[in-house]
């Protein structure tokens, strides 16, 4: 069994307690699959070179999302797989999360095709084409929308870990299962912390800054990580 974990990227993980795919996560996957199918959908199909040309660049904006789907689908992935909790808080935890998911979709989408293909690539390389929008963008109220998108989803990922920490003795967690699941909670707490951040500087207009401090994230569970496991290693 630890073999298997291994190939399947949770090598140090000593167990997985998730037997066969449960309907809970196989509605999560669904749900996913067709968060992924709207990012497509909603692209028309180009009439022209110009547009053909715009649909070309937001390809970026398209990877970005789809990058931030698939690390949000990892974390929900890897917890089911390690602790196959079905009970009822957990099936609630999972069901906001699928929720959210859905909802912040677009503005995630609509964030990234801004930031990254319009300012980005126009202030930066003069690349200019058309974002399918019209009219003027309050930077900072989408920041302050998808920032707090970005602190519930990790935050509800948060508290399903906290509630297996909290199982941990009917689970049969080990020493090193619990020192990955205290970290994990860890991780996803911080990145909800830099997600207000960034929503309180976008709420003070702060110019650019608020999708700045995003890069902290990494940085940040480094470093936390780093300190819990010198100085705090037996919680």
């Amino acid at each position: 069994m630890k073999k298997l974990i291994k190939i399947r990227g949770d090598k140090d993980f000593t167990k997985w307690r998730g037997g066969d795919i449960s309907r809970l996560e196989a509605f999560t996957d669904a749900v996913f699959a067709i968060a992924i199918t709207l990012l497509v959908v909603t692209q028309d199909i180009p009439r022209n070179n110009s547009e053909f040309t715009s649909v070309m660049w937001g390809f970026f904006g398209f990877g970005f999302t789809f990058f931030a789907l698939t690390c949000i689908w990892y974390n929900n992935f890897k917890f089911h797989r390690r602790f196959g909790l079905e009970d009822g808080y957990t099936i609630f935890l999972n069901s906001m999360m699928i929720f959210m998911v859905l909802f912040y979709i677009y503005p995630l989408k609509f964030m990234a095709q801004i930031v990254i293909n319009f300012l980005l690539l126009k202030n930066s390389f003069g690349i200019e084409f058309d974002i399918g929008f019209e009219g003027n963008v309050d930077v900072n109220s989408l920041f302050i929308i998808c920032g707090m998108g970005v602190f519930l989803i990790w935050f509800i990922l948060g508290l399903m870990y906290l509630h297996a920490y909290k199982k941990r003795t009917i689970l049969e967690l080990d020493e090193k299962e619990l020192e990955i699941t205290t970290g994990t909670i860890l991780a996803n707490f911080i990145v909800c912390l830099v997600a207000l951040f960034s929503v309180l500087l976008a709420f003070y207009k702060l110019d650019g800054w608020p999708g700045w401090v995003y890069f902290l994230i990494a940085p940040l569970i480094f470093f936390a990580l780093f300190f819990k496991e010198k100085y705090f290693k037996s919680v």
